[in-house]
């Protein structure tokens, strides 16, 4: 069963009780992410992420580490253009010990001079980590591509000269900005009962997260993406092209959204989709090949993402086009669109059996879109798209005009983006 409920101040409290269950995972969601930060703060949102865990007035960096393994459990978090997510994996038999934890990180973070010393060069060595992976590289240049312009291009991790420039003041008044109780969400899924995790709330969270001077943040409602196509290749010493191959795609919310995750199932969402059938199983072009769909509260894209040898490079990337166009003007079988809808309903069912992915889903509606779906909403949802409203949808988006390529590799791919999606 799913609860939301707002306790005074604003804070949202969402729990899934799963008594069949012996975990608990236990999460703090700030629905802020780079899409939010202003001029001058690329990479704040998870710069903040990282300096929530070196030190609270109670606790310093070793004790937030250690705490949960003392018990067995886990602890981690993540950013993304909307959203930041700290949470426990326990057993839950500690659900308190891990709101206790989460709170106090939340609600009393020091951000102390020493450790952001330290942490800059953490943050610095991931950017290069990042520049050094070139399946990741590739999806950023094609996200700066197709976004250019908008808050969706701009890269969460932030560049080298904008973390370069931050000082523990820039976290300090970013997180009494942005961590506001209106845009706080607390989400528990595991072996719990509603009460007690409302009553846990109440106790470590919602009463100190109101009592704290933090103003309240005006969220500005972002404009949609203008979109823009083009062709980007990025130079990396390494031995295969990277190429991601999209258009934009839906909003989260859009009415299309299940019909473009069955399209999606069907061009790259498996073994047996198109993508990898023609790609690497006819043709041996590669190892890896796949299709995304990225859905945002403002917008989103539609991408094939492959890697292959540099003689082979031409060849992937017209194939990679020739199939999109396919869906858009043949359509898709009925088999094709049975096997992508119970693809879906399988993946989404079992993964109800982790507490872990039910508060990923459960947050992340609620930060993003303030809506709690039910598995059985999305399961019908995706059951009623039909062959005709997967080709539509295809005509829809896989037009030339918008058409995105990012490459990363050690000699550009000759093929120009006319003529790609044709067939």
């Amino acid at each position: 069963m799913i609860y939301k409920d707002v306790l005074p101040g604003g804070l949202r409290v969402i729990t899934q009780e799963m008594p069949d269950v012996y975990s608990v995972t236990t999460s703090i969601w700030a629905a802020t992410g780079s899409a939010y930060e202003a001029a001058g703060e690329g990479g704040l949102s998870h710069v903040l992420e990282h300096m929530l865990f070196k030190g609270t007035g109670r606790r310093n960096y070793q004790q937030i580490a250690q705490t949960l393994e003392n018990v067995g459990g886990q602890m981690n978090a993540f950013t993304s253009r909307e959203y930041t997510c700290y949470y426990t994996y326990s057993l839950s038999e500690n659900l308190e010990l891990c709101l206790d934890l989460l709170a106090d990180m939340y609600l009393d973070s020091l951000f102390p001079a020493e450790e952001w010393a330290k942490e800059q060069g953490v943050i610095l060595e991931e950017i290069n980590m990042y520049e050094d992976t070139p399946d990741d590289l590739v999806g950023e240049v094609f996200n700066r591509t197709l976004f250019a312009g908008h808050p969706y291009g701009l890269p969460v991790i932030g560049t080298v000269q904008s973390v370069s420039g931050f000082a523990r003041e820039n976290i300090d008044a970013y997180c009494r900005a942005h961590y506001a109780p209106a845009h706080t969400v607390l989400v528990v899924a595991g072996n719990v009962r509603r009460e007690q995790v409302l009553a846990l709330a109440g106790q470590y969270l919602a009463g100190a997260l109101v009592k704290l001077p933090r103003p309240e943040w005006d969220k500005p409602r972002l404009a949609a993406p203008d979109y823009a196509g083009g062709r980007v290749f990025v130079h990396k010493d390494i031995e295969q092209v990277h190429v991601t191959l999209g258009v934009p795609g839906l909003a989260g919310a859009s009415p299309d959204s299940y019909t473009l995750s069955v399209l999606n199932g069907i061009l790259g969402g498996g073994v047996s989709s198109r993508l990898f059938q023609e790609v690497r199983e006819k043709r041996g072009l590669t190892y890896s090949v796949c299709s995304n769909t990225n859905f945002m509260a403002y917008g989103g894209s539609f991408s094939a993402y492959a890697s292959t040898s540099p003689q082979k490079a031409d060849e992937l990337l017209k194939v990679l086009g020739a199939e999109m166009a396919k869906i858009a003007a043949y359509g898709v079988s009925e088999e094709e669109l049975v096997r992508a809808q119970m693809q879906f309903k399988a993946n989404l069912l079992l993964a109800q059996e982790s507490s872990a992915n039910v508060m990923v889903r459960l947050g992340r509606d609620e930060a993003v879109y303030q809506r709690l779906r039910t598995v059985e909403e999305m399961v019908a949802g995706v059951m009623a798209v039909d062959a005709a409203a997967v080709q539509r949808l295809a005509r829809q988006l896989l037009t030339p005009d918008k058409l995105a390529l990012a490459m990363v590799g050690q000699s550009e791919p000759t093929v120009q983006l006319e003529g790609l999606l044709s067939c």
